[in-house]
């Protein structure tokens, strides 16, 4: 009985172990077509994209205390594009964008490492533009496409001894151009999660998602 315990805990351990390596690094080709979750759509973005005008107005969303997650992207959770992330989103705020505008984005927040939380060993964010009223999340662009092989648009933090800080920028042109979102009102959501290299979820803190609109 000793024997057949071992060996079955042998078994899930080198399974998960092939599970995380068939992924490669965040940024490897994968080697077929990203797999899609059911019922989760993804949207690419042209590989170059600008937007050049003055900034009109500025809103601010922001969460100082610490917040934890239990989703990581081996145990898909269904939230944000792709389906990849917490169904929860971190912060969340809405936004009316009319035609021929671009909405600029940068999110900060503080991420613990997996050697003083017991988390995953890396992090994963996204930013989306939501229409009201709806589950179609779109991110906005900045993100890499497909992370580890899987249509989840993201970026990316891997904590080291304590914390450290992840900063990203992000924009989006309004209109109806390639990768543009038509005009309208859009809920602005961060979504997060544990990444595929290891088990375990994420935690963080100082979350602040800084909207320029212009």
């Amino acid at each position: 009985m000793k024997i057949r315990i071992a060996f079955s805990v042998v078994i899930v351990l080198c399974g998960f172990g092939a599970f995380a390596q068939e992924r490669g690094g965040m940024l490897s080709k994968p080697a077929q077509a990203p797999r899609q979750i059911p019922g989760a759509k993804s949207f690419a973005h042209p590989a170059a994209s600008e937007c050049r005008a003055p900034i009109t107005y500025v809103q601010d969303v922001g969460f100082e205390g610490i917040k934890t997650t239990a989703a990581n992207w081996n145990a898909p959770a269904g939230g944000g594009e792709g389906g990849l992330f917490d169904k929860t989103p971190i912060l969340t705020t809405r936004v009316k964008l009319g035609a021929g505008t671009c909405l600029d984005a940068h999110f900060s927040a503080l991420v613990g490492s997996r050697q003083t939380y017991g988390v995953s060993s890396i992090t994963m964010f996204q930013v989306t533009l939501t229409a009201a009223g709806t589950a179609a999340h779109r991110h906005m662009f900045g993100h890499y496409e497909t992370p580890f092989g899987r249509p989840a648009p993201a970026v990316a933090i891997e904590a080291e001894k304590d914390v450290d800080e992840i900063g990203a920028n992000f924009f989006q042109r309004v209109g109806t151009g390639p990768g543009d979102v038509p005009p309208g009102t859009y809920d602005v959501n961060v979504w997060w999660a544990g990444g595929p290299t290891t088990n375990g979820g994420a935690i963080g803190a100082a979350f602040v998602l800084k909207l320029y609109l212009r």
